[in-house]
């Protein structure tokens, strides 16, 4: 009676539904589905596929810079299991190339392959323009 009472207690803890005339059997089997629907999936690695199949063509593809990181990830399997926690500490990569990391490698395990995406040079121009008038008016 103590463990059809402490599953069904766990049970209740983790938000599934149980009956008091259910077996103990039934108990654990509800109590396992509501657990494991409720906690996160760890991310998939997925495998190598077209002329994806190393770290540095994959990273040289997605661009932004992102080319070199790829001695930080020796195999295919760390660059789709590292969290951004551990690209920041561990591998110190700065925020934007991290986002845009996580981005692309969880776009890959949808099945989208990577492609280059440029970055807009309308703030690059205007950056260029603003240091040639603060130049022309001898503000540097």
């Amino acid at each position: 009676m103590r463990g059809l009472f402490q599953s069904a207690l766990f049970a209740r803890l983790a938000g599934a539904r149980t009956l008091s005339t259910t077996s103990d059997s039934l108990t654990k089997s509800v109590t396992a589905a509501a657990i494991s629907s409720k906690l996160p999936s760890k991310a998939q690695v997925p495998m190598p596929r077209g002329k994806f199949t190393s770290p540095s063509v994959f990273l040289q593809t997605i661009g932004r810079g992102c080319d070199k990181f790829a001695p930080k990830f020796k195999t295919w399997e760390q660059l789709f299991s590292a969290s951004g926690k551990v690209m920041k500490h561990e591998l110190g990569i700065g925020p934007k190339p991290r986002k845009w990391i996580l981005m692309w490698t969880n776009k890959f395990r949808l099945g989208i392959d990577p492609y280059f995406i440029p970055t807009s040079k309308k703030h690059e121009i205007k950056r260029v323009d603003r240091l040639a008038r603060m130049k022309r008016r001898g503000r540097t």
